[in-house]
Order: C-alpha cells, then sequence, then structure tokens
C-alpha cells in the first residue's frame, strides 16, 4: 500500500510533526510512504522511502529563472535540500517571535504566483503512484492547495488529520489582520475536510465539534508507545525533587512556566525542596527567559537531541504539562492534545499540569485523574505542595499514568486502527469505481 503524506516541516524525528508520524506509522508492514515538504531542512528517519521539497526561496529562485526547478525530489546523503543563509533565518526567527501577519501574507503571495505545480512534481507523483493520501490539515493555503490538486491529479482517496483548531471563531484575538486571514483560510480547511473520506482528530472534544460542524466521521488519534514491558517506577524521590518540562514554549506556556518557577521560590524559601529544568528550542525574549529561568528554582537547558529526551524525562521525579491560562491561549488550546503527553505515560512518571479548564489537554488529565492539576494562576503553589510534600502521591500518580496509557494508547491498538483504515478505505474506493 503506497501513501503520500504532505507537511509543513521535512519528517525528522527530532521534530513535532516528524515524531509524532514515526511513531504513528512506524513498524506498520505492508505501507511505502513518500513525503512532500515546505520547508527548509534535511529529513531524518527509517520510515520514508522517497521525498520532494518545494520551498518559497525555490519559487522565487524559478520565478526569477526558469531553468531552476520549483521543487525537486530530495535523496538523502546525497542530494542538498533548500536551506536558508543565517541572515534568512534570523529574519524567520524574528517573524515567528513577533508573529509578522504580513510576512505571512508575503510568504501565501510566493506560492500563489510561483510555479509550484511543477513538471518535477508530476514526475515524482507520477512515480510513485499513491494509493491513497494520509493529509494534515494545516492552517496554510499553499500546503492544502497542493493537496487538493494532488487528489484531484491522481483521483485516489484521502484520509485527513487535524490536531489543532484549524477553523471555528472560538478564538479571541483584537487584530483584524487575523481574523482577514482567519476567514480565508478556514474556506481551504474546509474544502479539504470535506474532501476527505473521513478525518483523524486529536482529542475528544474536537470530535465532539467538527463532526457537528462538518456532519463528516472523525476518529480519535492520538500518539502510541509501547506499553508492553513492566513500568519503569521510580522507588524513591530526588533530594530536591526533580521537576521537567519538554516541548514548545509558545502560545503563553511561558506564562505558566513562569507561575510554577515563582511557586518553587516561595517552596524553597527554607531550603531547597524542588528544582524545575526546561528543555524546549522555542525561541525567547531575554524577558521571558528571566521570568522561568531564575538559575536556582528553575534552569532553562536549551534544546536537546530528540535521543535524549526519554532519558531526561525518565530522570524525573515530575514532568510538566501547561498550556496557557488566557482566554486567547484558552481557546487556541481549546482542542489540542499535546503529542508529548503519551511519552509522559508511557515513561511512568507523575505529572504536573497548569492550563485552562476547557482546553482538552487539560480536561484529559481531570477527567481520567492521572496528574495533579491547577486551572489558575492562585491553585499552581497549592496543588504543586500537594506533589511536594507528599513523595507518596508522586508514586500513586506515577502508577496511574502508566497504566492509563496502557490501557489507551498502545501501539498494538493505534497501529491496527490506522492500518485497518487505510486498507479499508482504499478497498472502498476500489469497489466504488
Amino acid at each position: 500500500m503506497k501513501v503520500l503524506i504532505l507537511s509543513n516541516t521535512p519528517w525528522r524525528e527530532d521534530n513535532s510533526f516528524g515524531n509524532s508520524f514515526s511513531n504513528i506509522f512506524g513498524n506498520i508492514p505492508n505501507l511505502e510512504i513518500a513525503n512532500i515538504f515546505f520547508k527548509y531542512g534535511e529529513p531524518d528517519n527509517n520510515i520514508v522511502k522517497r521525498y520532494f521539497q518545494i520551498t518559497e526561496k525555490s519559487l522565487i529562485n524559478n520565478l526569477k529563472d526558469k531553468t531552476q526547478p520549483s521543487g525537486s525530489e530530495i535523496f538523502v546523503n546525497k542530494t542538498k535540500p533548500t536551506e536558508l543563509n543565517e541572515k534568512e533565518r534570523q529574519m524567520l526567527d524574528s517573524a515567528r517571535k513577533k508573529r509578522w501577519m504580513l510576512m505571512f501574507w508575503v510568504r501565501d503571495f510566493i506560492w500563489k504566483i510561483g510555479r509550484w505545480c511543477s513538471p518535477e512534481l508530476k514526475a515524482f507523483i507520477d512515480d510513485f503512484k499513491p494509493d491513497i493520501i494520509f493529509q494534515p490539515i494545516y492552517y496554510s493555503n499553499y500546503i492544502l492547495r497542493t493537496a487538493l490538486f494532488i487528489k484531484e491529479y491522481t483521483g485516489v482517496p484521502m484520509i485527513g488529520y487535524i490536531s489543532d483548531d484549524c477553523y471555528t471563531l472560538k478564538q479571541f484575538r483584537l487584530s483584524p489582520l487575523y481574523w482577514i486571514d482567519r476567514f480565508h483560510k478556514r474556506r481551504k480547511v474546509k474544502k479539504v475536510f470535506l474532501s476527505c473520506e473521513f478525518v483523524y482528530v486529536i482529542s475528544d472534544i474536537q470530535k465532539t465539534e467538527y463532526e457537528k460542524i462538518f456532519k463528516k466521521p472523525c476518529k480519535v488519534l492520538t500518539k502510541c508507545a509501547d506499553f508492553s514491558s513492566e513500568p519503569d517506577l521510580k522507588q524513591t524521590v530526588g533530594n530536591p525533587i526533580k521537576l521537567v518540562y519538554t516541548g514548545n514554549l509558545g502560545n503563553e506556556r511561558w506564562k505558566s512556566i513562569s507561575l510554577i518557577t515563582d511557586a518553587l521560590k516561595k517552596i524553597n524559601s527554607n531550603g531547597k525542596k524542588a528544582e524545575l529544568h526546561i528543555y524546549s528550542e522555542t525561541p525567547l525574549t531575554k524577558r521571558q527567559l528571566r521570568k522561568i529561568s531564575d538559575g536556582h528554582n528553575a534552569f532553562f537547558d536549551g534544546s536537546v537531541k530528540s535521543s535524549e529526551i526519554e532519558r531526561i524525562q525518565k530522570d524525573a521525579d515530575i514532568l510538566i504539562h501547561v498550556e496557557g491560562l488566557s482566554l486567547k491561549s484558552e481557546l487556541q488550546a481549546h482542542q489540542s492534545f499535546s503529542t508529548k503527553i503519551v511519552d509522559y505515560l508511557k515513561n511512568a512518571r507523575a505529572v504536573f499540569v497548569v492550563g485552562a479548564r476547557n482546553t482538552a489537554s487539560v480536561d484529559y488529565f481531570l477527567k481520567n485523574d492521572i496528574g495533579i492539576v491547577a486551572t489558575d494562576k492562585k491553585s499552581v503553589y497549592d496543588c504543586l505542595c500537594k506533589y511536594i510534600n507528599n513523595p507518596d502521591i508522586i508514586r500513586e500518580y506515577s502508577k496511574k499514568a502508566y497504566f492509563y496509557g496502557k490501557g489507551n494508547h498502545s501501539q498494538d491498538r493505534i497501529k491496527n486502527m490506522v492500518y485497518n483504515d487505510i486498507f479499508d478505505t482504499v478497498e472502498n474506493k476500489k469497489s466504488a469505481l
């Protein structure tokens, strides 16, 4: 079975997309996967057989000189992918930090006028001959436009996968530019959604809301893990107790981390009982770094290789999951379920959660009682003290986390579901012809 997957970033084990999709598709037999991606960098995984890259830079080069390809097949360790120079990288990082909407519109314009639908792209598709498209539904016109083109060009079925709210108007933004952008892009999201045979979603909340909106069947698909071995439970906790956060600090997550740092200052005022270590590759301002890391109670340790993450998480006594507490952050993360949650459960560590009550990931921990949760600023200190002052509770929630994960996120169950759904979708399409 040949599966074509379009992604924003290259498929790498050290980024969110690659980590999640390798987790889902790894070790599924009888699947051959090709990946078309739209950002800079080189793929790095053991699953995908073929790659095709299109970037804004390659589109611009093609507009300047038609002999330059707008996209090309990438052969790992043989073909040099399109990369940004240092000046271009700094500009992009600045745009990401400041959310420059006009820059994003410039990017969309480049894709609008660029010759992305190239002979090279068609040749790649023709040679691979996909049986099905498995399409992450991004908040991106050009990726979704490409997916719709490939579906029409090949005539094969498409399964969607959406992990963030790219459609509803349940957002808090004052900028008119944001709403212009939102109304524009949601039309493409809807078109792709309705073009899919069915859509995987990331949470129960998202399933309920999107089935009501689109009148389209949805299934919950989360990351999975190997829960076949006995849990690696810590028999004793550290002195000081070690708290660890790994992951993205955007969408005001850094603010929730700063609340934990402030709580630790108070907890440690009469002797050091606990400390927080933060691992993230999110670009932060100097002010943000000062708020989350004081060098005594909390430490920002930067980014690490994906291969190191499991060891770092297992070295913790308590793992941290946060979402922003503002209305803006709550609405943005309302449907989302963080990929690292399953990792946390698999590693059998107690989880401390800070976030608004009506976000999917926070609701998940509350509903299933698999972590201690603070749902407002005032409760962060009191909730954290429940862990810090009682090691037995840390051990109790470590067990709860592991066994709930085993019952709901085992890789055998999830991988079988994905394979069967792909197989059935392809066969149903053939039968209908």
